[in-house]
């Protein structure tokens, strides 16, 4: 009966109905995948650094940042040129799309073996040479993938899309774990990830029945670009805001400082960022599909603030509070030095939470190029503050540069582009984060007020401090639902139907 039962409940979460629903079962279906995939990776990620220590993960760290600077320099914005065209069926595209990345991937992984004595050099770190030949196989195992995977975002297929991705991570983290307890070695998240994308590729031809072939047409691989191009630049820019500071840190202060940066920045940011990446990956397709029916864009983007602000805000904040006691009772005393850098990374996450619901905006709306240049300005700004800040207070400082470039830059350009382009206000915009900011100030207050007058193990300490914050703040909601206008309880009587 039980797998009856489990049966009924994918059946149910199929996306079907019309297009709000479809867009709240695939955002269902996404935070399945989030919480499946980045949930395992975290814990791996917490207990080999517990095995192994702030230089190992520092030197995997470097490897990973030479994958990312490769990736981000050539992606080619396939997959969402494709979810952003307007027609249904893309399959004439595919075979272009597909040719293009497996000689990405080749390319790849020529330059990774060819750069990795450079890199190695660039760091400090012999080491890392072999960690980075490795990892450099990566986008090619990707690449290969069939490029029908593109549909479940497009057509907010999730249900397909989770199977798809879950089945890599587990197997990843299977395999770093066995590898890390078996060996004690920075090898086994290579080989784990490694393992992760090769098992991706193969699912991905059990679970879509497209076959493609080796054929590429050039007119329109040209249109595709035209739109991919921005998406590239997006990505640049990205890369050097969200890890431009990895590489100053590893550069400037070596493998054991990026190994506490690193960690600290995965742990601040992961409920924020992948809470904002779920809904990312469900509204763009879906603001796609409504890019011209304003109203509806306005509607749904602002329902989208209001309930990814209701989710982030307090994990962000309970971070804050609770990361003494976390990194004590879990990691032990050579991460202490970790906790401050984690905590000012977490009021950064914030501000990125909602941010970063104006990306998927941009794109659908066909306005890349707002993305780029809001990215732009903050890199400048990051890249005055960044070299002075981290000279003076170490990779504390390196966290606040980042902080006061965003607060001086791309959050109110993002968020001023956003309301323009849907025609929203300021005012709404400042009400729709007023209640969640709110009850995830006095549920911190709390939970502060807590921590201060316990004496238990940290360990301990740390689950005691999360339950109370989650009872502190799920009562903090119910006063602002029952006694004002706010209107949350529609939010969630919407998945509570889609559930049913």
């Amino acid at each position: 009966m039980p797998g009856s039962r489990l049966r009924g409940v994918v059946a149910r979460l199929t996306p079907g109905g019309n297009l709000t629903e479809r867009a709240v079962k695939s955002g269902l279906w996404a935070s399945a995948i989030t919480a499946g995939t980045r949930g395992l990776q975290l814990v791996t990620l917490v207990v080999v650094a517990g095995l192994l220590g702030p230089t190992a993960l520092g030197l995997l760290g470097i490897a990973l940042l030479t994958l990312a600077v490769l990736e981000v320099f050539s992606n080619l914005g396939m997959d969402a040129a494709l979810i952003q065209r307007r027609e249904e069926n893309v399959d004439a595209y595919l075979d272009t799309a597909w040719v293009l990345q497996v000689v990405r991937g080749v390319v790849l992984a020529g330059v990774a073996w060819v750069v990795a004595p450079h890199v190695a050099a660039f760091f400090g770190e012999p080491r890392s040479v072999d960690l980075v030949r490795a990892i450099g196989i990566s986008p090619l195992l990707l690449g290969l993938r069939n490029p029908a995977v593109m549909y479940f975002q497009k057509n907010l297929e999730f249900h397909r899309q989770f199977v798809y991705q879950l089945s890599g991570a587990v197997v990843d983290v299977g395999v770093a774990l066995v590898l890390a307890f078996a060996t004690g070695s920075v090898w086994a998240l290579v080989i784990g990830k490694l393992a992760g994308d090769a098992t991706r590729t193969v699912v991905s031809y059990h679970i879509h029945d497209y076959r493609p072939s080796f054929r590429a047409d050039v007119g329109k691989g040209r249109e595709l670009f035209g739109y991919g191009k921005w998406i590239m630049g997006a990505s640049v820019t990205a890369f050097l805001l969200g890890q431009g500071d990895d590489v100053f840190v590893g550069w400037f202060l070596g493998a054991t400082a990026l190994g506490l940066y690193q960690l600290a920045y995965r742990l601040a940011n992961a409920p924020a960022t992948e809470i904002t990446k779920v809904i990312s990956s469900t509204m763009f397709p879906t603001y796609s599909k409504l890019q011209d029916d304003l109203p509806a864009v306005r509607s749904a983007y602002f329902r989208v603030l209001q309930f990814t602000s209701f989710l982030t805000f307090p994990v962000s904040v309970g971070i804050l509070v609770t990361a003494p006691s976390f990194v004590a009772g879990f990691l032990g005393e050579e991460w202490l030095p970790m906790v401050p850098v984690l905590q000012v990374l977490t009021a950064w996450g914030l501000l990125l939470s909602v941010g970063a619901n104006v990306g998927p905006l941009f794109r659908a709306l066909g306005r890349p190029d707002l993305e780029t240049k809001v990215k732009l300005w903050k890199l400048v700004v990051v890249a005055l503050l960044i070299y002075p800040a981290t000279d003076a207070y170490g990779v504390v400082g390196t966290a606040g540069a980042i902080i006061v470039a965003s607060l001086l830059t791309s959050e109110p350009l993002a968020n001023y582009w956003g309301l323009k382009l849907v025609d929203g206000t300021g005012r709404q915009f400042a009400r729709t984060l007023a209640y969640p900011t709110a009850t995830s100030l006095a549920m911190g207050s709390v939970v502060y007020a807590v921590r201060e007058s316990l004496t238990l193990a940290p360990a301990l300490e740390f689950v005691v401090l999360v339950v109370v914050g989650i009872g502190v703040y799920a009562a903090a909601v119910l006063v602002v639902d029952s006694t004002t206008d706010y209107d949350l309880r529609s939010v969630l009587a919407l998945i509570r139907r889609n559930l049913a």
